[in-house]
């Protein structure tokens, strides 16, 4: 069986029944920490920008957009929640496949299950397989995708709320293999954008074009049905000698994705982390201060220096990808969250100073989760720490109640108490909503 095949045969098999009760959890705790930094990017020039250039043309009011509550198309809706889920880089992540995947596939599944008057447990199964479809295509093109410049959550998340999208439509097999097959055709993305408002707008668009698939699908636009693994298709296009097809059907329906989920504690790269971490560590245990410090170094993945290299961030954004900003920040603060990525922040004296004691190196036997921090003091004292398990991680998860408590810090500044402890509490209960409007009305 083709690896489209095999996708499509699970997708089109599977059903809420079929999850346990950990993977409906943790699907759950992926709409609270999506939903909740959604409603903390609301506000983001990014969003704003989006709003105002959509409105300008039009769109019939078929769904809503989060926090602003106004109604555009379904298309539009799907586009600046997916963005504003990504504005603040603090939704979660799957590391294996170096993939954000709840920014592309949940917003499309919010606008198309608030027009279809969907269940909250049809929204639940539709995200799960979606998630469980694009963190595989990831995991099987491998790492050098995305080393090569492909932003995985743009080119792979694309296929997650395409068949998403597909699930909430009821679409056939043959219409399921032609969304994922124009899900494939309009992957793109590039990573030269990290740093700019295109980073988020790439989620955006993942969400768009995959509900534009699965819609155009419905209606039985044609594609190939092989676009996945097809001569000149999408692995062969953007795959690499590390791409494995096999990789993608391995355990479908067994071992599901959604449990290695990482949810962010803090408002960087995701990557930045394990050094975050570290710092935060040697701080609190040996009770340093900035003025004792004159050397930050840091040994850390090849993908960390690579995504998050920037070494004179001047925007807020940029330095969500600068290991010396990240690296220099705990020893300022007593955390890492949303309000110390500003502009002011990052080109304050201190800290410009600071992130220049930061020094950075790959250190090839590293993984994406590790980082080896070492602090020397001004008086010549060495102090280190190795991270493995960084918090967020499935190894080190969150829980719920720290979850609940990241939510309310994003949408304190969009929501009443009341309407967020409603939120909170339908979100809990996502499987008896009957309605998935019930929820969109509680998020502006």
């Amino acid at each position: 069986m083709k690896t489209t095949e095999k996708l499509v045969s699970f997708v089109q098999d599977t059903s809420y029944r079929d999850f346990s009760r950990e993977v409906i959890h943790q699907a759950k705790r992926c709409f609270l920490d999506l939903i909740g930094v959604a409603l903390g990017g609301a506000r983001q020039p990014v969003v704003q920008i989006l709003i105002k250039t959509l409105r300008e043309t039009g769109g019939k009011p078929q769904a809503t957009v989060l926090s602003h509550g106004f109604k555009t198309s379904l298309l539009n809706a799907a586009l600046i929640n997916g963005a504003m889920a990504h504005a603040l880089d603090f939704d979660d992540t799957h590391i294996g496949s170096i993939i954000h995947p709840s920014a592309p596939v949940i917003p499309a599944v919010l606008a198309l299950g608030e027009r279809l008057k969907s269940t909250g447990k049809s929204a639940l199964e539709a995200f799960v397989i979606g998630y469980e479809v694009e963190t595989r295509i990831g995991l099987g093109l491998g790492s050098r995708h995305y080393n090569r410049g492909w932003h995985t959550t743009s080119t792979c998340g694309r296929f997650g709320a395409a068949v998403a999208a597909g699930k909430l439509l009821g679409l056939s097999s043959l219409q399921m293999s032609r969304a994922m097959g124009l899900a494939g055709t309009q992957a793109s993305g590039l990573r030269l954008a990290f740093g700019t408002m295109t980073k988020p707008f790439h989620p955006g668009k993942s969400a768009f074009d995959g509900l534009l698939s699965a819609l155009l699908a419905q209606k039985d636009f044609t594609c190939p049905p092989n676009m996945l693994e097809g001569p000149k298709g999408f692995a062969e296009a953007l795959g690499d000698d590390d791409t494995n097809l096999h990789r993608m059907g391995k355990n479908l329906g067994e071992k599901y994705q959604i449990l290695n989920n990482t949810f962010k504690p803090y408002a960087a790269c995701l990557l930045t982390h394990p050094t975050i971490d570290g710092v935060f560590e040697l701080k609190s245990r040996y009770h340093l201060k900035a003025d004792d410090v004159a050397e930050i170094f840091c040994e850390i993945a090849r993908f960390c220096l690579d995504s998050a290299g920037q070494r004179e961030p001047k925007t807020g954004l940029a330095g969500k990808f600068s290991i010396y900003y990240c690296a220099a920040l705990p020893l300022v603060e007593a955390t890492a969250g949303e309000d110390l990525f500003t502009d002011k922040k990052v080109q304050d004296p201190q800290m410009v100073a600071l992130r220049k004691k930061v020094k950075a190196r790959i250190d090839p036997a590293l993984k994406d989760t590790e980082a080896r921090v070492t602090i020397t003091t001004q008086d010549g004292k060495k102090y280190s720490t190795f991270i493995d398990k960084p918090k967020g991680d499935p190894r080190n998860p969150p829980t719920d109640s720290e979850l609940e408590n990241k939510f309310r810090s994003l949408a304190i500044h969009i929501l009443p108490p009341k309407k967020i402890d409603a939120l909170i509490e339908m979100i809990w209960n996502l499987e008896k909503v009957k309605n998935l409007g019930q929820l969109i009305r509680l998020c502006h």
